[in-house]
């Protein structure tokens, strides 16, 4: 292979002077001749760094917390912690996720460390994808001085690579160094690599980005080593021995990047190669996913993160388009490039092959492609340019028109994209600590959510439409965005429509369901049906405990009391509540001791425990309007809140009664199905759109109110129906078609 193959900007310089030269002679039309003049080679490859860094950076801030990202920077939070105590011991002892190197979580510690002792999830999590992204945007530079300008316009807009550039995943770090490895070994002049004792700078310098790429992630190094080899053996004669030192280097490298495996190297390597190899086989989540041996191939051919992420990538994804280039030069590359080729199907035999078919598994597969799809556009290009330059046709279809009219043309395309980067802007900058969790990205059992209730282990239980939810924090697995599920075929629920969730003072977890309810005591369950609550009907939607630890479970025929191992209940023949159907549950503490109160369909009661004594209060004592009473909140003021279905939000401080609604306040809409404290004194607010479906989450503070909505936020705009702070500080707001949306608590600005 030539020595200035490539030199691919060269090259592109001296068309472009080509071009110039038959545009002087009258034999290039100006509309071709005006393209090359203002995107010459050099300013392509600007404006596609340019391209890359700003869709990286959109992508950074809306993109939401994906499954790994918790993994890795609960690593870096302790490799940060652990440098800053000066416990070096405890550093090379650390044996959390030891599967993958700890180099790219090492980066991500110096970034969290650079940030402060002070520094929260959310600050970290921003800046250590910024990290991800400047490496992705170089990768972007090197593809295009090696590949050409083409080349870098489509890594830069690729879908794939953008999205698992951004993130805080373990992609960008070995996804460059990969490249450098390949590229420099390609600068290898074969007449130094010929006798082998004095192969090069790029040789060496090759060696050395293949020990970076191994501590960054092992996937990436067969397909490398095979396009090494290849080019070694067959286009560079490079002997053996050789080879042998470069192979030695490279484990030099690695061994030293990579401080987690020094304590016992071949039992710690041993272990990550057994743990991959039994993660593709018994993991849950390879299982669910189920995705065929030819996913890859799915990955490569669609752009999947527009679907899963339609805020963040609002173009067209050309994923598939690109990978059709390449493969359309795949003949003319095994002629001129035939490493090209031994990449990209090194690479592809690795991820069909590997059971595991996660989609950033594909990502390594970028370089090769967009190199081979860039030159096949460039020859379509060319070929364009003399069709045109021969038939005159594109006079026809853009006739002569005013310098005035392109003028204003120009004015009206600048303020309407000017409108519409300040609105994105807007929504990018309140996206941030918005995250989301649902069936797709985090294998939720059903994308409608109708309770949230947090443990105080870190844990959250979730009552879906489909089953239970267990939900891990992340320092009890390597996976946290799976969690455990329980349903009717694998627990004693009695119903896959969990309705309410809540812990007992015993520590069990109560469910409440469309068909009665169920307890877990974290080994076995026991299951009550409505014959056994003595009521008509079992469907439950509130349980609330008291301080002697006695059980209220609201359901749709009355009032179930779970006490002394017996059910007792209350109904409107029995007791003075208004309705049976019965939606919401709250214990209050005053001075007349302990109150049990109960929203039904039709109003509000309350049942003192001490006397024995109920009380009914109807629309006109709460100021709220007609509506059932969906949920009750007691405060850490010991204030009762009620959200009505209708009739706005209603405030008890033990003496009056205060309505929000509508007219009076900036409550969203009248209609409010949950209501939640998050922090001292912040109150969150789910809505509904009263003939539309969706709502709005609203936050009160007892002077400001605040509005989440899509256009404002990274909020999904579903319904809301559940609210909850966990022990992270994370507020999860449960909707009934999105899974959850999470929001990381800002305590200053709240």
């Amino acid at each position: 292979m030539r020595g200035n193959r490539n030199r691919l900007i060269e090259r592109e310089e001296a068309e472009y002077l080509k071009d110039a030269e038959a545009e002087a002679a009258g034999h290039v039309r100006p509309s071709f001749a005006i393209l090359r003049r203002f995107f010459t080679p050099r300013r392509l490859l600007i404006t596609a760094v340019l391209l890359a860094a700003a869709l990286r950076m959109w992508a950074l801030l809306l993109l939401p917390t994906d499954s790994d990202e918790p993994v890795y920077l609960k690593a870096a939070f302790d490799y940060a912690r652990l440098i800053r105590a000066g416990d070096w011991g405890g550093l090379l002892n650390y044996d959390y996720n030891l599967e993958h190197p700890p180099l790219v979580k090492l980066m991500y510690a110096g970034v969290i460390l650079a940030l402060g002792e002070d520094v929260t999830l959310e600050r970290a999590l921003v800046a250590t994808r910024a990290l991800s992204a400047v490496m992705g945007t170089l990768t972007v530079l090197l593809v295009g001085l090696a590949g050409g300008a083409p080349a870098a316009v489509l890594l830069a807009v690729n879908t794939l690579t953008v999205k698992y550039t951004s993130q805080a995943y373990l992609e960008a770090w070995p996804l460059l160094t990969s490249l450098v490895t390949v590229l420099a070994f390609v600068r290898v002049r074969a007449r130094a690599a010929g006798d082998g004792r004095n192969p090069g700078a790029w040789f060496w310098l090759s060696a050395v980005g293949l020990g970076l790429t191994a501590a960054g992630k092992f996937t990436y190094l067969p397909a490398v080593i095979v396009t090494v080899v290849y080019l070694a053996a067959r286009e560079k004669n490079l002997p053996w021995r050789a080879m042998a030192l470069y192979l030695a280097l490279g484990a030099a490298v690695f061994a030293l990047l990579a401080p987690s495996y020094w304590p016992a190297p071949v039992a710690r390597l041993a272990g990550a190669v057994y743990f991959h190899v039994h993660y593709t086989q018994a993991a849950m989540e390879v299982a669910r996913a189920a995705y065929p041996w030819y996913q890859p191939l799915i990955w490569l051919s669609t752009s999947p993160p527009v679907d899963w992420h339609p805020e963040v990538f609002f173009y067209a994804g050309l994923d598939g388009p690109i990978f059709l280039l390449a493969l359309g030069g795949l003949q003319r590359e095994w002629r001129e490039r035939r490493w090209l080729v031994v990449w990209l199907a090194a690479g592809l035999l690795v991820v069909l092959a590997w059971p595991t078919k996660w989609p950033q598994y594909s990502v390594m597969l970028a370089p090769p492609v967009c190199v081979m799809a860039g030159a096949t556009a460039r020859r379509i290009y060319h070929w364009l340019r003399d069709q045109e330059a021969y038939y005159e046709w594109l006079p026809q279809m853009i006739p002569p028109m005013p310098r005035s009219t392109w003028v204003v043309t120009a004015l009206a395309l600048l303020f309407v994209g000017g409108v519409y980067v300040w609105g994105a802007l807007g929504v990018a900058l309140g996206s941030i600590g918005w995250s989301h969790l649902t069936p797709g990205n985090a294998l939720l059992p059903s994308a409608t959510i109708f309770a949230v209730e947090p443990l105080a282990d870190g844990r959250v239980a979730l009552g879906t439409g489909a089953g239970a939810a267990l939900w891990l924090p992340p320092a009890a697995s390597d996976t946290p965005n799976v969690p455990v599920i329980f349903n009717t075929g694998n627990s004693g629920l009695p119903d896959n429509r969990v309705l309410a969730v809540s812990a007992g003072p015993d520590g069990r977890l109560w469910f409440g369901t469309a068909s009665g309810v169920a307890v877990f005591d974290g080994a076995g369950w026991e299951t009550y049906d409505a014959g056994d609550m003595g009521l008509a009907g079992g469907q439950t939607h509130a349980l609330v405990f008291d301080a002697s630890g006695r059980l209220y479970a609201g359901t749709e025929s009355g009032v179930a009391v779970w006490a002394d191992n017996t059910w007792t209940t209350f109904t409107p023949a029995n007791s003075g509540l208004d309705d049976a159907r019965v939606f919401s549950a709250a214990v209050t503490a005053g001075e007349g001791g302990e109150a049990v109160w109960f929203g039904t369909l039709t109003g509000l009661n309350r049942l003192v425990l001490a006397t024995g004594a109920w009380q009914s209060f109807e629309a006109a004592d709460t100021g709220l309007g007609a509506g059932g009473i969906a949920d009750l909140l007691v405060d850490s003021r010991g204030w009762l809140w009620v959200a009505s279905q209708g009739g706005g939000l209603a405030r008890w401080d033990g003496q009056t009664w205060e309505a929000y609604r509508m007219s009076n306040s900036d409550l969203p809409y009248s209609v409010v199905n949950v209501v939640a404290e998050v922090a001292p004194g912040l109150i969150w607010v789910g809505t509904s759109e009263p003939t539309d479906v969706g709502g709005a989450v609203a936050t009160f503070d007892g002077e400001r109110w605040r509005t989440y909505r899509p256009a404002n936020s990274g909020f999904s705009g579903a319904e809301p129906l559940a609210i909850a702070r966990d022990r992270f500080g994370r507020v999860w707001v449960g909707t009934r078609t999105a899974g959850v949306d999470l929001f990381e608590l800002r305590e200053a600005g709240r």
